[in-house]
């Protein structure tokens, strides 16, 4: 079982801060969703959206641990001591019910119409429509998951790019520094991942590609200094707690010392509840961007000047703190092939090689005549 992979060509959403969001509307745009705002407060607008939310409660979030329910009628006695089950955790749980529970459950809505009177699953009727239409699947490529990162449009300083008490800077930033944006606002699209802080990506005019623009990866200043994986939740932390006491420059570089020795004390099961809290949600991918490397085997690009700590002004950063606006979070993994010298040893042991995986083609007149 599987969770069939649709994707939308309409997204109804409420006037929450999450669906409307620069990151969720230039998502929507990338992958050509168009999105329906509701009315707000006027929940028949979307009732069929608001049906699924009580099915989902009550088939699935009930059964959960420390669940607290809509008011406290339903509450336990001691629902926050039941918590057991951390944000992630919770994902994966949701994500399983929905291909064994919620996929595989019938329901009297989804009918076929060669067979009207049998209520069919969300999957039954999916592999119905797919004999009938076919399925083309397309990967997403590099580009595409920059694309669903969340965005932000500032000026390319002298100094490179700040955000949130973070600056950013390459050689590959020369030509485009104080310069206008080919945008009407003149301003650089810059997207950013909240779960791996350690570079952003910015889109620069490449006449010479197809689509006329490219990404490039720009480092943060103290990616050398801090090498292991944080999040934006690990530095908000750090600044909190972190007090300035020189200039701008030197407070980041305070900061960069004071994330790395939370990172190291957390590694070493030291330090306080909080720091283990903030820490623990680090990825496991470097920050550097090397999750794209895997993928699509291409490497971080390596630095080949130091960092230009010297062209810093000590003005204040006008920007204003980074918050995670519901960006979606994508992490591609890593396969590694099976190597000969493994497949030898094993038979050497008279040892039964281990099992290829068998590739089929989908074959929508087979399909159709399971039916």
């Amino acid at each position: 079982m599987a969770r069939p992979v649709i994707t939308p060509q309409t997204i109804v959403v409420d006037q929450g801060k999450v669906f409307i969001s620069s990151s969720f509307i230039a998502a929507c745009e990338s992958l050509g969703i168009s999105v329906q705002p509701a009315p707000p407060g006027n929940g028949p607008a979307k009732g069929h959206v608001e049906r699924t939310f009580s099915s989902i409660n009550t088939l699935f979030v009930q059964h959960v641990a420390a669940y607290t329910g809509s008011h406290t009628g339903e509450r336990g006695k001691d629902a926050e001591g039941e918590a057991v089950w951390t944000l992630a955790q919770l994902d994966d749980l949701l994500q399983e019910w929905i291909i064994c529970g919620w996929q595989e459950r019938e329901h009297d809505g989804l009918r076929h119409p060669m067979m009207p009177r049998c209520a069919l699953s969300p999957s039954q009727l999916w592999a119905a429509l797919v004999a009938v239409c076919g399925y083309v699947p397309v990967p997403l490529g590099r580009e595409d998951y920059i694309e669903l990162m969340p965005v932000k449009r500032q000026k390319i300083n002298d100094y490179g790019i700040r955000i949130d008490y973070r600056t950013y800077d390459h050689k590959v930033l020369n030509p485009y520094r104080g310069e206008r944006s080919p945008a009407g606002d003149g301003l650089w699209e810059i997207h950013y991942s909240p779960h791996a802080p350690g570079q952003v990506w910015v889109r620069l005019p490449k006449p010479d590609q197809p689509r006329g623009y490219g990404w490039e990866a720009v480092p943060w200043i103290h990616h050398t200094l801090v090498s292991a994986p944080f999040t934006d939740l690990t530095w908000q932390h750090i600044r909190r707690t972190v007090t300035r006491r020189g200039s701008r420059v030197q407070h980041e570089h305070d900061l960069a010392l004071a994330l790395r020795e939370s990172l190291e004390r957390a590694a070493a099961g030291q330090g306080t509840r909080r720091e283990k809290v903030v820490t623990a949600r680090a990825p496991t991918a470097a920050p550097d961007g090397a999750v794209w490397g895997g993928l699509h085997g291409q490497g971080p690009r390596p630095e080949t000047e130091d960092p230009r700590e010297d062209v810093f002004d000590d003005s204040e950063d006008d920007e204003e703190p980074l918050t995670d606006d519901g960006a979606l979070s994508i992490w591609p993994t890593e396969h590694t092939p099976r190597s000969d010298s493994t497949a030898g040893a094993v038979e050497e042991a008279g040892l039964p090689a281990p099992r290829r995986p068998q590739v089929t083609v989908y074959d929508p007149f087979e399909e159709s005549l399971r039916w």
